[in-house]
C-alpha cells in the first residue's frame, strides 16, 4: 500500500529523478518537477546554446524530462508512485502533461492556475491519476464539478496553504495569505462537506494538505484530522537524495526559521 506522504514538486531542478526516485521507492509518492530540467543535462544544455528561441527550449525540456520521469522510474524499481508536477501558468504546460503520460508518470499535478481543462490533457491515458493543486473548498468545487461534467473524477487534490508552501500563490493578494480562510482544518471541513453534497461517496479524492510540515508531530496531526495526506518539500529538498546543487541545500539546513 501507498504511504501517506507525498514529496513536493520543486523547481528548478530540486526534485528530479534521484530525489522522486528514492522517495518512490521507500512506498511514498516522488514528484519530478517540470520546470527547465534541461539544467541537469551537459549535453542539453551545450545544445541550448545553439537554440532558436523558446520553442527549441520547450523541447529540450521535453527530453529531459523523459529522462528524468523514466530515471525516477527505474530507480522507484515498482515501488510506491512517481508523479510530474506541471505549473498551468507554464505556455507549454500542455506538452509537459503529454510527456509526462508519454514517459510513464503515474499521475499529473498542477496547480498555478484552475487545470480545468487537464481531463482533456490526459484522456489518451485514463490511468495517470490527476492531482489539481488549490488553496480552500471554493476552488475545489469549480474543479470537480467542471471535470464531473466530462465525466472524471479528480484521484486526489493537494490543499496548499499559501503562506507556507513555498511560493504557491492561491491568494490574490499578498497580505491575504494567512487569512483565516485558508487554515487546513477549514478547508478539510469544506472540502469533506463538499464531497457529501456531491455524492461522490468511495469516489471522493483524497485530500492532501501541504505547506509548513516539516515535522512528524504535524504529520501525524493531520492525518489524524481528515487528511489522508501530507506534502513534505524543504525537509526531501536538503536530502543527500536532492538533486538540488549542495551549497542550495546548505543555505536552506543554515537557514534561520524566526526570520
Amino acid at each position: 500500500s501507498l504511504l501517506p506522504i507525498v514529496q513536493g514538486g520543486m523547481g528548478v531542478g530540486i526534485s528530479a529523478k534521484s530525489l522522486a526516485g528514492s522517495v518512490a521507492h521507500e512506498g511514498a509518492v516522488g514528484t519530478v518537477a517540470s520546470v527547465d530540467l534541461r539544467h541537469l543535462h551537459e549535453d542539453l544544455m551545450a545544445r541550448s546554446a545553439e537554440a532558436h528561441g523558446q520553442e527549441d527550449l520547450d523541447r529540450l525540456n521535453l527530453i529531459a524530462l523523459d529522462r528524468e520521469v523514466k530515471g525516477a522510474l527505474e530507480r522507484a524499481d515498482g515501488h510506491g508512485m512517481v508523479a510530474v508536477n506541471v505549473m498551468k501558468a507554464v505556455d507549454s504546460h500542455a506538452a509537459y502533461v503529454r510527456q509526462a503520460c508519454e514517459s510513464g508518470a503515474h499521475a499529473v499535478v498542477m496547480g498555478a492556475g484552475l487545470p480545468l481543462d487537464l481531463p482533456e490533457m490526459t484522456a489518451d491515458y485514463p490511468k495517470v491519476a490527476l492531482v489539481p493543486i488549490l488553496s480552500e473548498a471554493r476552488g475545489v468545487a469549480v474543479v470537480l464539478k467542471k471535470w464531473m461534467k466530462k465525466g472524471r473524477m479528480a484521484d486526489a487534490v493537494v490543499i496548499e496553504h499559501p503562506g507556507y508552501a513555498g511560493g504557491h500563490l492561491g491568494a490574490a493578494r499578498l497580505d491575504d495569505i494567512h487569512n483565516e480562510r485558508f487554515d487546513f482544518q477549514r478547508v478539510l471541513a469544506d472540502c469533506h462537506t463538499l464531497f457529501q453534497e456531491l455524492a461522490l461517496g468511495p469516489d471522493a479524492p483524497r485530500l492532501i494538505v501541504a505547506g509548513g510540515v516539516g515535522s512528524h508531530e504535524q504529520v501525524r496531526h493531520w492525518l489524524a484530522n481528515g487528511a489522508d495526506g501530507v506534502q513534505v518539500g524543504t525537509a526531501f529538498a536538503v536530502t543527500r537524495e536532492g538533486d538540488a546543487h549542495e551549497n542550495f541545500k546548505r543555505v536552506l539546513i543554515d537557514a534561520d526559521p524566526d526570520k
